[in-house]
């Protein structure tokens, strides 16, 4: 349930999400266009230094198709401002307030720098425990929100996004009736769109404002490590018109399927931890881009 409530340069960034994202995907397969294996016309011109990383050849021809996203970049909230200023409202315990006040953070939500970050130098951790309440009440939180143009969606808008997320080793699964580390929000009620961790660990795509629309595991929890993640959605009030798919880590983990992901006019963006109840713990996000075609 939920009630209404860049350190470095862009080259700089994407080289290191380069970087990451071939660690992890091998193979030739890439999260976002341009990160892809080095094609032969790159190794000409880079005297085969492609060559140097022993990528297999019939492996990356192999390969599946690299994960989609858009080519118009419309938001991008990966905290390498070196502080929470991307995004708009910050809100956590004893706080709710423009994120641009509260700089790297506090003991509710703080920015971590390299070599703890998934990409670029920056990520940020939102630490949650019980009683974590803010202001305006409802839940336990740790969160940020944008409201941005960017941000924001509406009937028959189509998104790409992209992002990554840590938990810490000894993660417990929630013990409560949600765990949202990823929202859509509507103007009132819970969110018709949602990322949600299960307490049988799986991450699902939900949102419990919109009853009867199918939901779909994109992965399981891998405590200790980074994991990539993208999510295609078509937003519409109407199951037929409507889409989503997502992929884990550069495998499409779950095929396009239809459903509504809208309820109202507007959805705006949440990202951190936001729950019922649960024992200490937290999540870290990291490379949040929002794309369009």
């Amino acid at each position: 349930m939920q009630t209404n409530g860049r350190g470095g340069t862009r080259g700089a960034r994407r080289a290191s999400r380069r970087a990451v994202v071939g660690a992890v995907l091998g193979a030739g397969l890439a999260l976002g266009s341009g990160l892809g294996g080095a094609t032969p016309a790159a190794e000409a011109r880079t005297g085969g230094a492609a060559a140097e990383v022993a990528v297999d050849r019939a492996a990356v021809r192999a390969a599946p198709a690299r994960v989609p996203v858009g080519s118009r970049e419309l938001f991008v909230g990966d905290f390498e401002t070196g502080d929470f200023s991307q995004w708009g409202q910050c809100q956590a315990k004893n706080l709710n307030k423009r994120c641009r006040t509260i700089g790297a953070g506090n003991e509710q939500m703080r920015i971590v720098p390299a070599p703890d970050a998934r990409q670029g130098q920056y990520a940020a951790r939102f630490n949650i425990r019980p009683g974590d309440v803010p202001p305006f009440g409802g839940g336990e939180r740790s969160e940020v929100q944008s409201n941005a143009a960017g941000a924001l969606v509406h009937e028959g808008d189509e998104r790409f996004y992209e992002w990554s997320m840590k938990f810490p080793e000894d993660f417990p699964n929630p013990r409560g009736v949600w765990f949202i580390v990823l929202q859509w929000h509507s103007s009132s009620g819970s969110p018709p769109l949602a990322i949600n961790v299960e307490r049988n660990g799986d991450i699902i795509i939900g949102g419990d404002g919109l009853k009867g629309e199918p939901r779909r595991t994109l992965g399981k929890v891998r405590r200790g490590e980074w994991v990539d993640y993208v999510l295609h959605v078509k937003f519409s009030r109407s199951r037929s018109t409507g889409f989503i798919e997502g992929w884990e880590n550069g495998v499409q983990t779950v095929p396009r399927y239809n459903r509504a992901a809208m309820k109202d006019d507007e959805n705006y963006l949440k990202q951190g931890v936001y729950r019922d109840d649960g024992p200490a713990t937290w999540v870290m996000q990291d490379g949040l881009r929002v794309t369009a075609p």
